[in-house]
């Protein structure tokens, strides 16, 4: 939050997932391959689409990835899981949790985020697939949501399982000089707010105790329900969906907490003009230009296929100071 309120105008987090390799005609697995095309792409996002973090190239699916998941890897997306390997207790005990530094895949990651640490003087940003999100994964909805009644023993194991996952590449990441990691959820909008302290906080609370960066969570959809269970965890922001009303959201949110979002990545940076984009966003930062504990971020990641000229109207007016956007306003 002091970080967000060192001068007088808007903080923008960007979001930009696979943006920024269809810009450059680089195709995620070569970027993927090379911690200097890593850095390359940063320095190159940062100019184009200045934020006030650093988002890095983090591999979406980078535990999927290491674990052996079938995946699809389109040149210039992120990668989608075509299988799910985990059938039963068995095949769990197949799998090892990753040592980041000894997996390749992992530790040419962490090579490329210390060298974008040591560049780029802003705080790098990523998003980290979350431990229910991985057991989704890896077993698939139908079969998970069918043993948390059939055989509840199986569903603990798997969590805790990607629990340990998570929480040793997050500490990896920020020992290679990442501030803030946000975990990913979307998945848990399948299960009912009571199962969340059970099987969605505690590996939280795993993960980001004692974690020496600014933690976050992001979970789309309408999370009203949802959202203050996960306050319970040692969190310092959460992300709402685009669907949100984040003015609601305020009249009982914790004020040490930050809310971040929550810009419409699909209809409005995928498919608006600029000018709308302009508005749009002068617009949220006068509603909730008052409230000392807001950052500016989009919904969710932004379409790789989103206007130029979008991201650079978002990231100008995202960044602009209070004065700027009411004279704009008020034209």
């Amino acid at each position: 939050m002091e970080y967000i309120n060192q001068e007088d105008r808007g903080y923008l987090l960007p979001f930009m997932g696979a943006n920024g390799p269809l810009m450059t005609g680089k195709t995620m697995e070569e970027i993927y391959s090379s911690p200097q095309e890593q850095l390359e792409l940063a320095l190159e996002m940062d100019r184009r689409f200045p934020g006030d973090f650093i988002y890095a190239l983090d591999e979406g699916n980078i535990f999927c990835d290491v674990l052996g998941v079938p995946l699809k890897k389109p040149d210039y997306d992120f990668s989608m899981v075509v299988d799910h390997p985990v059938k039963n207790g068995e095949d769990l005990k197949k799998l090892k949790v990753p040592d980041p530094y000894r997996e390749e895949r992992m530790a040419r990651n962490l090579e490329s985020l210390r060298l974008i640490a040591e560049t780029i003087d802003k705080p790098i940003y990523i998003s980290l697939q979350g431990p229910f999100t991985l057991a989704v994964q890896l077993t698939g909805a139908t079969r998970l949501l069918k043993a948390t009644i059939k055989d509840p023993e199986f569903v603990r194991e798997l969590l805790e399982f990607t629990g340990r996952v998570v929480a040793t590449y997050a500490k990896s990441v920020v020992e290679a000089g990442v501030k803030m990691i946000s975990v990913a959820e979307p998945s848990t909008v399948m299960i009912a707010p009571r199962f969340f302290p059970e099987m969605v906080v505690r590996n939280l609370e795993r993960i980001f105790d004692g974690l020496e960066c600014w933690r976050c969570v992001h979970i789309c959809g309408d999370t009203t329900k949802i959202y203050p269970y996960i306050l319970e965890a040692p969190i310092d922001a959460f992300s709402f969906d685009q669907i949100m009303n984040l003015e609601r959201v305020m009249e009982n949110f914790p004020e040490d907490k930050v809310v971040i979002g929550n810009l419409d990545p699909v209809y409005l940076l995928g498919r608006s003009s600029a000018e709308e984009v302009v508005l749009e966003t002068a617009t949220l930062h006068k509603r909730m230009d008052r409230y000392n504990n807001y950052l500016m971020g989009f919904g969710c990641s932004c379409s790789n296929a989103a206007p130029l000229e979008n991201l650079e109207a978002v990231s100008k007016w995202g960044r602009a100071s209070y004065e700027r956007i009411e004279g704009y306003l008020k034209k």
